[in-house]
């Protein structure tokens, strides 16, 4: 079964954020992560309280928290939360075979 984080985040300018956006995808590799989506949700129904979406893939839930836990994205985490000020919401959902 595969495994989906979807990330949730503010309007914060990619420009701010190049030395994140420029190295999440080496951070992704060792895991088999991808990365399937990246932009503005468009609202179709409800309230959007989020400016932009990211939505990741994995092989499994192991490799979803190993890559979320490792050192290498852990630090660029913790890169991303000092110049944004805050965290952002990431949520880990199971897929269907």
């Amino acid at each position: 079964m595969h495994y989906v984080v979807i990330v949730r985040t503010d309007s914060t300018q990619d420009s701010e954020l190049g030395h994140y956006l420029a190295n999440v995808g080496a951070t992704l590799e060792p895991f088999e992560g991808q990365l399937l989506a990246f932009a503005a949700p468009e609202r179709l129904e409800g309230t959007v309280d989020y400016t932009k979406t990211a939505v990741l893939a994995f092989p499994s839930e192991q490799t979803a928290r190993g890559w979320y836990t490792s050192p290498a994205y852990q630090d660029l985490a913790a890169w991303r939360v000092a110049t944004m000020g805050h965290p952002v919401e990431l949520s880990l959902v199971p897929g269907f075979n």
